[in-house]
């Protein structure tokens, strides 16, 4: 038996190396928050489409009803990324897209017919966002000016807001929306895709830009990591804090307008679990509870887990009442996320 001699020229036998640099780079992808929502998400979707009536879960009317409820839950979960990676939090945006909603309704029922309707919905849309702008300065100046906790502060709105939005309608959602609101931006599409989700996705890539290449986004960061520190290097604290509620509380009036727009009424008892949900699409996102991180792509897919959830229970006939449940445990699992991701980087 003859042996041929071993090529001195030929290339070394990389088969041995390539298989543990594959499996790490594997384990890598899959240790990604983004990657292991997105695998929960798809087993979820299989879950809700198995156990659907006539497997409506993956409906047409379905998937479009959730790109739209994500157009108005990526705008309060945007907002709310923004606010805990500063170390603020707001529980009243719900609150916040109530009345801004019922505001705005109510000027574009006053105008009526006396206006162009494209002017009415412009005036709507505008009116919408500085009530929503309006709620967040005064957020920003109890927590900002008079040093009250964030978390007591949008406490306290969350009542205002709720009893203005009560008072101003006795309670009875509004009637007399134009219809061309519905027509032209609640239920128009690009393509496939609701412009209002198109909307909301662009706004979330303003901000994220606005993070990655300005320095209004770092001193943002800077502020979640250490509020002192950041004042003492001269960054303009007050004014980034006012301009970060501000920005929340806009984008849930802008919020507002869509859901104006999606059903051509409010919805004054709903909306009580939209604040919760965004928090927990944010943190369960990979942004941080306790400021100095916030991550986009996370927020993208934590908003799409809390819609599918509540999409999925309706869907199958189960109580409005779990949602609730399955809200809130979204955000226990968020927050002990949060933590034990804190508690990796201490060790």
């Amino acid at each position: 038996m003859t042996t041929a001699a071993p090529n001195a020229g030929a290339a070394p036998d990389t088969s041995m190396r390539s298989a543990p640099a594959l499996k790490h780079g594997v384990a890598r992808v899959f240790s990604n928050r983004a990657v292991q929502i997105i695998a929960v998400e798809v087993v979820l979707i299989a879950v809700f489409q198995a156990l659907s009536p006539s497997g409506a879960f993956l409906s047409e009317a379905n998937i479009r009803g959730i790109l739209l409820t994500a157009s108005q839950v990526l705008l309060l979960a945007a907002g709310q990324a923004v606010l805990m990676s500063a170390g603020q939090i707001d529980i009243s945006q719900g609150a916040v897209l109530i009345l801004s909603s019922v505001v705005s309704g109510q000027v574009m029922i006053a105008m009526g017919t006396s206006s162009p309707v494209g002017v009415v919905i412009l005036v709507g849309l505008v009116v919408a966002i500085l009530t929503g702008a309006v709620l967040g300065t005064v957020n920003a100046l109890f927590v900002g000016v008079v040093g009250i906790n964030s978390l007591v502060t949008t406490l306290g709105m969350l009542s205002l807001a709720t009893g203005i939005a009560q008072v101003a309608t006795k309670g009875v959602n509004l009637v007399g929306i134009p219809a061309e609101l519905a027509g032209s931006f609640g239920s128009a599409t690009i393509g496939v895709f609701p412009v209002p989700t198109i909307l909301g996705l662009v706004i979330l890539a303003v901000i994220w830009a606005l993070y990655r290449y300005t320095a209004w986004g770092t001193h943002t960061l800077a502020m979640g990591s250490n509020f002192l520190a950041s004042r003492r290097v001269g960054i303009k604290t007050l004014t980034n804090t006012i301009g970060i509620f501000v920005l929340s509380a806009g984008l849930a009036g802008l919020a507002g307008f869509i859901d104006l727009a999606r059903y051509s009424t409010t919805n004054i008892s709903g909306h009580t679990n939209d604040s919760m949900a965004a928090i927990a699409a944010a943190l369960i996102g990979g942004t941080a509870l306790t400021g100095g991180r916030i991550n986009f792509l996370g927020v993208i897919v934590g908003a799409f887990l809390a819609i599918i959830l509540q999409s999925g229970l309706v869907i199958i006939n189960l109580s409005p009442f779990y949602q609730t449940i399955a809200i809130g445990a979204m955000l226990l699992v968020a927050v002990s996320l949060d933590r034990s991701s804190r508690n990796r980087r201490t060790t």
